[in-house]
């Protein structure tokens, strides 16, 4: 019996010290981009599951004419407002990845 224990406790701290902590992503990030780049329109992104909430607050381009903004997982609605008619788009977030939304020359939404 007192062979065992120890045995048991050797073999229970092998198992513990080989176990790695994976790094977990729970975010990731959109890209909108433009083939005419609007002027005047702010942009902002709500949940799916509820589109009366704002998550993003207003948001613009940066100056390469592009949008990019960091969310967690999840599905996702982007408004937009202004001068120039955007259709409105949604999209989901997958862990570690970029999701692309391109607008093109009618200004009618893709995602890449």
């Amino acid at each position: 019996m007192k062979f065992i224990k120890p045995c048991l406790l050797i073999i229970f701290l092998a198992m513990m010290a080989s176990c790695q902590k994976d790094e977990v992503i729970a975010t990731g990030k959109l890209k909108v981009t433009f083939a005419n780049q609007p002027t005047g329109v702010t942009f902002y992104i709500s949940p799916a599951e509820n589109t009366q909430i704002s998550i993003s607050g207003w948001l613009t381009t940066d100056n390469t004419g592009a949008l990019v903004y960091e969310l967690n997982m999840g599905n996702y609605m982007l408004y937009s407002a202004g001068s120039t008619y955007l259709s409105d788009i949604g999209f989901q977030i997958k862990s570690g990845a970029t999701t692309v939304i391109y607008y093109d020359s009618n200004n009618t939404p893709h995602i890449e």
